[in-house]
């Protein structure tokens, strides 16, 4: 195993034991990490969206045909 790998299960280990602790401090904080993961999509699907709407049709459009 490299040390890459070794670090990573560190990480997960240590990861998994803050959660265990929290979940034991917080019991429902498995659906407030779920709500505030849909909201964090739902903001990028926003994001998008207004970027979307704030460009000219020229710039949404991939079959443009120019003509010369």
């Amino acid at each position: 195993m490299t040390d890459k790998e070794n670090k990573k299960e560190d990480l997960e280990k240590q990861f998994q034991e803050l959660l265990d602790k929290a979940k034991k401090l917080y019991p429902n904080i498995d659906d407030t990490i779920a709500t505030l993961n849909n909201m964090t999509a739902q903001t990028a699907n926003l994001q998008d969206y207004l970027n979307l709407t704030s460009q000219i049709p020229s710039e949404t459009s991939s079959n443009q045909i120019s003509i010369a």
